[in-house]
């Protein structure tokens, strides 16, 4: 990627040094293994991807060096049975002729070496992708072949090879206009303007040149050597329309990844991109006019970092395209706390600010939960986000249970992100070396760690949960696999998987599981078909399996899928055990539509495309497949209206820049907002509140359902102060709202420095008394006002901020009683004593509970459980919940409702959710320690978690030592401290009685919450974030959920897979529904920082304040989809 051992390759290398099995699990006996891998002398597959460094290329002057290459099958002789070819960087492509055959047209695996007689060689000194696809309708499969040119020595030309018919080939790209010069990655063909012949999409890749520093608006930039290319079919001609078509030809897209397939369902293919570095993924959205729309941001809260290989699949059987992207997060505690992963916070807001997108070193398992509007990262929560140096991945039912399975291949030559490595590159010394020795260097590339590690199969559940099964399948072998596909290579029915391998024979794993089954055969289908001519191979059809449970597969015919590597062109369909085929909706190319009714199970069928079984409809194409996948969906989706009221300045500071040890922010840094109709006209206005210096005013609305700014005198006398929470309440019964403010304190605020919390008296007329509450000279959080001593006067009661200097110390609680006409006192000494010494509250939520005309308190915290105060005797006193007791969870929120229709009030409460790092449970909470580490009298925190037998600390060593820098001297080698537990690092420093714990993350539902308290985890879809909002819904059985949160580090990644959700039970069911999600672009993956429903007339809407600081009306009253 770099093309001297000099300036650029110094500029990144100093970037990346500054960022500084043997054992079978109880899964494996329960579920014994069905791949086995194949020796390849009884196969006869004995290529090897073997490359030779030299003066003139090697990894330290080309960074893409140790990629690998790609893989294809195909029968290319038409004899029943799928081919192999493989790329060789450097060396001869080889293609494998299946060979064996045993009883009931099985093959036996055996393979015939025929490249140097087919003449599928190849030429060019670096190849890269190989896409199979019948170009010239002739009914023989074809070769297209990507090769790098234009950089440093590497030269040629991208390669078709014309099947001839009888095992030899005639290269002829330049006359069907695609002997594209570039620095090429892979190809894909395809309709993209249905006019009824393919077209085709070249992938390319950058080199780390001058051009690629700079701002996102490179992106807009024209290079033709490293920049994407669309190419349109003109008859067997290739035309470049590239510039044309809304595809970006950037010289910053690393590209490295395609996936074509319709995601929004509309019957036209969308393109997805994977790009490795800083520059986003592109998602476009095929205009159906021959051009693109890149909607990435619209419909991904984020992606992976180092996106390598993607592959898309209806992963959890709705109908609907699912997307996964591979990257390079470790699965091993010792690679995973020696390597790069994410970026420092500075350079990643640096990115951000200009214009780069939110990305995190991880695989991104992305559900598409709205249709192509919207895509959920639950990678975390599903366990295949970390599986170390990841290429291709595949999606398949590999067991042929009837749910899809993973598998990942990995490994690279060298490691070049490990950190001890990057520090002995950043020596002065070698550094200065590199400027005055340009020549090959064996021994600094030597000193590169071994990067090899095994491949990586997942088993799927219901749930999207998936489960290693690698070591139980014969993937503990440590290898350097890239390029990857699956296919049924002996005609049994199931999957073998084949992977492209550097310096090493290819790795061919046998599936056993029709032969080592039982007798009956697991149910499935086989289909291929046949279109018309153009596109005989029906490139581009999407099928749409219903079995006869009701769950949908959507697959579809395509050319390109994993890394580097070929789809095959038959689709396999499987069922749980009892179930089968019941319905198979074809969407041709040409989108017109054909329903098949009889598939027998255990077949292979061939669908040809006939005009008297097809037929085409006035409804659109995605309104006939939501109708046939509705009943498969797992939530639903609605389109709402957002309308923009105000983009509020917000804070820019995060609390990591005063103690970067944190496991998150605490500090608010949106404005307060609060709702109520304050001028009895029946129509609900809004306090905006503000940042430290900027305007605090009043939006009043009106008939129109429009809003009329109002500035107010008395608000500008706190302008300097910095608004947390505001409410409406009438403290002094004259049948006026009045306005409470708590003030946002900045985390290191000299005690002594901290104003009096505000008090606004309505005197009618939009005119305010300013009043404040008495001085208390200490930081404060949260705030409830309720009648605590039942004299009918709304009291105010505030929580203790977290002190950062000491993150364990509990700063107290203030109760002031309502003495009338808006004068307050502070009799704190009156608080019962657990209220006193809350700590780490994020939410009060005041209601009568137990229904006695009281009012009662609820109180969400972290590192503790959901508590609830219920007035007796005068005063709160804590009411004892059993059931709840000893679940100590990050609670964010809580509320009450009567949501199972039973009459007894239930509990509904938000959790930090299970989509996290943190690996918490019950048997194994996590910890955070507070002591005086490093003995310079102040505390410091650690955060401990567990993972792999032990615990360790969550944050990295270069986190540990900038707030530690004795580490530095103690532990001088990453590798070195990479495994070593929480306690053998700090070695008798940490004092136990200063641990927190945390053992529950689930957000849950206590059904009868004052009696039986029976505890349901909520659906899984909303343990996807945090849940910091929950509010009534329209209807008495449903809940608004408000998620999301952006106040984390990097490498934690921000929690963006919930946003906006309606949350239903069936009293009926006794069950929760189908989630909805509220779709728009304007908040879909935003931290929902304020939220409340609002009242202007007749009509309800909801009032959003984003962590962005945009003030949002939104208006939940379109059409609901209920398949997303």
């Amino acid at each position: 990627m770099l093309s001297t051992f000099g300036s650029r390759l110094r500029f990144f290398l100093i970037a990346l040094a500054a960022i500084l099995q043997g054992c079978k699990s109880k899964f494996d006996n329960e579920h014994p293994g069905f791949f086995k891998l194949l020796d390849p002398k009884q196969t006869g597959v004995t290529f090897s991807n073997n490359i030779t460094e030299s003066d003139s290329l090697n990894i330290l002057d080309y960074l893409y060096f140790y990629n690998g290459a790609g893989a294809a099958s195909a029968d290319f002789n038409n004899d029943g049975f799928e081919d192999l070819y493989f790329i060789s960087n450097q060396g001869p492509n080889k293609l494998y002729l299946n060979k064996g055959k045993l009883s009931e047209g099985r093959s036996g695996l055996k393979f015939e070496d025929i490249s140097e007689s087919s003449g599928t060689v190849g030429s060019g000194n670096w190849k890269t992708g190989v896409t199979v696809v019948d170009i010239n309708n002739d009914g023989f499969k074809d070769i297209y072949i990507s090769v790098v040119s234009g950089y440093k020595n590497l030269s040629g030309k991208n390669q078709l090879f014309i099947n001839n018919g009888d095992l030899t080939f005639s290269e002829s790209a330049a006359q069907w206009g695609l002997d594209f010069k570039g620095l090429s990655t892979q190809a894909a063909f395809f309709d993209y303007d249905k006019d009824g012949d393919l077209d085709m999409f070249q992938l390319t890749h950058s080199v780390h040149s001058n051009d690629t520093y700079g701002n996102s608006t490179l992106r807009l930039k024209y290079n033709h050597l490293a920049g994407d290319h669309l190419f349109r079919n003109d008859g067997g001609h290739f035309t470049d329309v590239t510039q044309t078509s809304g595809i970006y030809a950037a010289p910053i897209g690393y590209g490295l990844g395609i996936s074509i397939g319709d995601f929004n369902n509309d019957g036209w293919d969308d393109i997805y991109i994977s790009n490795d570095f800083f520059e986003q993924d592109y998602y476009y959205i095929n205009q159906k006019d021959g051009t693109f729309k890149e909607m990435l941001q619209d419909a991904f809260g984020h992606t992976s970092l180092f996106s390598m290989g993607s592959a898309a699949g209806d992963i959890n059987m709705d109908g609907h395209l699912d997307l996964i992207t591979t990257d390079m997060l470790p699965d091993k505690i010792k690679a995973l706390k020696s390597t790069i992963n994410d970026e420092p916070l500075d350079i990643y807001n640096l990115e951000v600010k200009s214009g780069f997108y939110y990305q995190y070193s991880r695989n991104s398992l992305q559900l598409n939960v709205a249709a192509g509007k919207k895509f959920i990262d639950i990678g975390l929560y599903s366990g295949v986000a970390a599986t170390e140096w990841t290429w291709s991945p595949l999606i398949q039912d590999f067991d042929m249970d009837g749910r899809k399975d993973l598998f990942f291949s990995n490994g690279i030559k060298r490691r070049l992100n490990d950190l001890d490595y990057l520090k002995y590159l950043g020596d002065p010394g070698v550094m200065n070396d590199f400027d005055s020795n340009r020549k090959f260097d064996r021994h600094k590339i030597d000193k590169m760690p071994d990067g090899r590690v095994p491949n990586f199969l997942f088993r799927g559940d219901s749930a999207l949960k998936f489960t290693d099964a690698s070591a139980a399948n014969d993937m503990q072998q440590p290898s350097s696999s890239s390029g990857a596909l699956y296919v049924d290579l002996d005609n049994d029915g199931d999957l073998e998987i084949v992977t492209n391998n550097m310096d090493e024979p290819a790795f061919i794993y046998e599936n056993t599981t029709i032969q080592t089954g039982s007798t009956k055969k697991p149910p499935f289908v086989t289909l291929s078909v046949r279109y018309k001519k153009g596109n005989i191979e029906g490139i581009g059809t999407k099928l749409f399996m219903k079995s006869s449970k009701g769950k949908v597969d959507h697959q579809e015919f395509q050319t390109s899928t994993a890394f580097q590597s070929n789809q095959n062109s038959n689709l396999l369909f499987t069922f749980p055990p009892g179930v089968g085929p019941a319905e198979l909706l074809i969407i041709w190319p040409d989108n017109s539509i054909q329903i098949i009714t009889r598939l027998d199970p255990g077949s292979k069928n061939i669908i040809r495309y006939n005009s008297q079984a097809v037929h085409s409809e006035t409804r659109e194409i995605s309104k006939i497949i939501q109708d046939f996948i509705s009943k498969s969906a797992e939530f639903g989706h609605m389109d709402v209206d957002a309308e923009l009221l105000a983009e509020l300045k917000i804070g820019s500071t995060p609390d990591f820049n005063y103690y970067s040890l944190l496991p998150h922010t605490y500090s608010k840094l949106t404005p307060a907002i609060a709702v109520a109709d304050i001028n009895k006209d029946g129509f609900e206005d809004i306090y905006v509140g503000g940042i430290s210096g900027e305007e605090k005013y009043l939006l009043i609305g009106e008939v129109n359902g429009k809003f009329k700014k109002i500035p107010v005198a008395a608000f500008a006398s706190s302008i300097e102060q910095a608004d947390a929470e505001a409410k409406w309440v009438d403290l002094d019964n004259d049948k006026l709202l009045d306005l409470v403010v708590t003030n946002a304190e900045h985390p290191l605020i000299d005690f002594s420095q901290i104003k009096p919390q505000r008090i606004f008296i309505n005197k009618g007329n939009f005119t305010f008394e300013v009043k404040t509450l008495p001085d208390i000279k200490s930081p404060t959080s949260k705030m409830a006002l309720i009648d605590y001593n039942g004299d009918g006067l709304k009291d105010i009661f505030l929580t203790g901020a977290v002190y950062f200097k000491n993150y364990t110390r509990k700063l107290p609680s203030f109760l002031f009683m309502n003495r009338g006409k808006g004068n307050f006192e502070n009799s704190s000494s009156k608080l019962f004593p657990d209220l006193a010494e809350l700590s780490f509250v994020k939410d009060l939520t005041v209601a009568d509970l137990n229904t006695d005309g009281n009012e009662d308190l609820i109180v969400a915290a972290e590192w503790q459980p959901l508590q609830v105060f219920l007035y007796r005797d005068g005063m709160l006193k804590k009411f004892r919940m059993p059931n709840l007791e000893k679940l100590n969870g990050w609670w964010q929120t809580a509320t009450i409702a009567d949501l199972d229709q039973d009459g007894k009030l239930d509990l509904i409460a938000g959790n930090w959710g299970l989509n996290n790092k943190y690996n918490v449970s019950k048997s194994h909470p996590l910890h955070a320690y507070n002591s005086d580490l490093d003995q310079d009298g102040k505390n410091d925190l650690v955060i401990s978690y567990f993972d792999q037998g032990n615990y360790y600390p969550f944050r990295p060593k270069n986190d540990l030592d900038q707030e530690l820098p004795y580490l530095k001297k103690e532990w001088l080698s990453f590798q070195k401290m990479a495994d070593k537990t929480t306690m053998e690092i700090f070695k008798g420093r940490i004092t136990e009685k200063s641990r927190l714990e945390a053992n529950t993350f689930e957000s849950i539902f206590v059904s009868d919450f004052a009696g039986k308290q029976k505890i349901i985890a909520l659906p899984y879809l909303f343990q996807q974030a945090p849940i910091v909002f929950i509010c009534n819904g329209k209807l008495s059985n449903q809940m608004v959920i408000g998620g999301n949160f952006w106040g984390v580090i990097p490498y934690e990644g921000k929690y963006d897979a919930l946003g906006l959700a309606t949350l239903e039970y069936s009293a009926a069911d006794k069950k929760f529904l189908q989630p909805l999600y509220w779709i728009n672009p304007r908040f879909n993956f935003s931290e929902i920082s304020h939220m409340h429903k609002i009242k202007n007339g007749q009509k309800e809407s909801w009032i959003l304040l984003t962590g962005e600081g945009k003030l949002l009306i939104v208006h939940p009253d379109k059409k609901e989809e209920p398949a997303a």
